[in-house]
C-alpha cells in the first residue's frame, strides 16, 4: 500500500509526521510488516528523534548548521541555503524503515518521525509504503556504559537463528532517542574512534536549548545523525555482514538499561 502525503514547511524547520504515519498504518489494517517512509527532496531530510520538546529540535538544526554551515562558496549556486541543503540532506538521509507489529509501528515512547527542512518555506511531500509481511520479533536487552560502543552482533545473529528464517531480511530497531545504531568495525579501538569523532561533531556541553542534562541533549542530536534503524540481508539462516563488520549499539548518554528489537522477515 502506497500513500503520498503533503505538508508546507517554514524556513529551516522540523515537523513531526509521526501521527500521520501512525494513522496510515492503522488505516491499512496491516498487523505485521514493515513501513517505509521517504522524502523525495534534495534539501530536506527525515530523522527519527524525540519531538516532544521543540528546543531539542532547535538543537538539532543548530548542530547541523554548525557542522555544515551555509556559505556562498558552494559550486552549486541556486542559493546558499539550497546548496547547503543538498549536502545536509545527503549526509543525514531521507528515508526510514520501521517494523510494524500488532498493527503498530515499533517506536520508543520518546521517538518520532521528523521531517527536517533545510531550505524552505516550500510545499513538500513524503511517501509511505506499508508492506504486509509476517515478522519474527525478538526484544534484546542491552546494558550500557556512558558513551559506550556495544557490539550486539552475536545477539542479533542468535535472533536470526532462532527465527528459523533461511532467506530474507533482518531489521534492527533501537527504541531510544539518546542511543543510536551503526555498522562499525569489530575492533574495539576502531569503535572508540567512531565514538570520539561523533563526540567531536556534537560535543557534550551545557549550552543546548534542551536542558534535561548535557549528555541527554547532545544524545538527541547524535542519535538523529547516526540513526536508529538498520536493515541487513539474511542468507543461509545467518546475518550477512562483512568479516570485519559489527552491529553496534551506540550509547550517547547512560549508563542505562536499554532495549532494541530485531525483526526477521522471510522472503
Amino acid at each position: 500500500m502506497f500513500y503520498k502525503k503533503e505538508l508546507t514547511t517554514t524556513f529551516r524547520s522540523c515537523t513531526s509526521i509521526t501521527a500521520e504515519v501512525n494513522e496510515l498504518v492503522a488505516q491499512s489494517g496491516v498487523k505485521d510488516g514493515i513501513c517505509l517512509v521517504s522524502v523525495p527532496h534534495t534539501t530536506a531530510s527525515l530523522v527519527i528523534t524525540s519531538f516532544w520538546d521543540p528546543r531539542g529540535l532547535d538543537d538539532l538544526l543548530d548542530e547541523i548548521d554548525r557542522n555544515i554551515p551555509t556559505r556562498v562558496s558552494y559550486k552549486h549556486q541556486d542559493s546558499p541555503y539550497d546548496a547547503s541543503g543538498h549536502v545536509k540532506s545527503a549526509m543525514i538521509g531521507s528515508s526510514a524503515s520501521l517494523i510494524i507489529s500488532g498493527g503498530k509501528l515499533i517506536l520508543g515512547s520518546s521517538q518520532g518521525l521528523v521531517f527536517v527542512e533545510h531550505d524552505g518555506p516550500r510545499p513538500r511531500e513524503f511517501y509511505v509504503e506499508i508492506i504486509e509481511k509476517p515478522v519474527k520479533l525478538t526484544k534484546l536487552s542491552v546494558p550500557t556504559v556512558y558513551m559506550g560502543m556495544h557490539d550486539i552482533t552475536d545477539d542479533v545473529q542468535k535472533a536470526v537463528a532462532d527465527s528459523g528464517v533461511q532467506e530474507g531480511m533482518c531489521h534492527i530497531s533501537v527504541l531510544h532517542s539518546t542511543a543510536g545504531l551503526v555498522i562499525a568495525p569489530k575492533d574495539e579501538a576502531s569503535r572508540k574512534d567512531v565514538m570520539e569523532d561523533i563526540e567531536r561533531m556534537v560535543p557534550t556541553r551545557v549550552d543546548f536549548k534542551h536542558r534535561e542534562t548535557a549528555s541527554d541533549a547532545g544524545g538527541h542530536v547524535k542519535t538523529s545523525l547516526t540513526g536508529t534503524q538498520i536493515s541487513l540481508p539474511v542468507q543461509g539462516g545467518k546475518l550477512v555482514l562483512g568479516p570485519e563488520q559489527a552491529v553496534v549499539f551506540a550509547e550517547f548518554d547512560g549508563p542505562r538499561p536499554r532495549n532494541c528489537f530485531v525483526g526477521v522477515y522471510a522472503d
